[in-house]
């Protein structure tokens, strides 16, 4: 994975996004620190899950209903 600084990265967008699949995610940095991720995506790329694998309230939510053990087998489900 590639490192950038903000400054590059909106300085040479439109050459960063077109290469982009090709290079892979490339983490973008503001004075040093990670601040932000950028990934490339297709029609096929399914955002949703995407999104919610980053999410620590989705894991939290997903934990505390596996604690719960109120979970419904999809054979029990109408």
């Amino acid at each position: 994975m590639r490192t950038e600084s903000l400054r590059e990265i909106r300085n040479n967008l439109s050459s960063v996004l077109e290469e982009l699949p090709r290079t892979g995610a490339i983490l973008i940095t503001k004075r040093g620190k990670t601040r932000a991720v950028l990934l490339p995506a297709d029609e096929g790329t399914d955002l949703e899950s995407l999104i919610l694998s980053a999410d620590p309230r989705f894991w939290k939510l997903l934990d505390r209903a596996a604690r719960s053990k109120r979970w419904t087998r999809l054979e029990e489900l109408p």
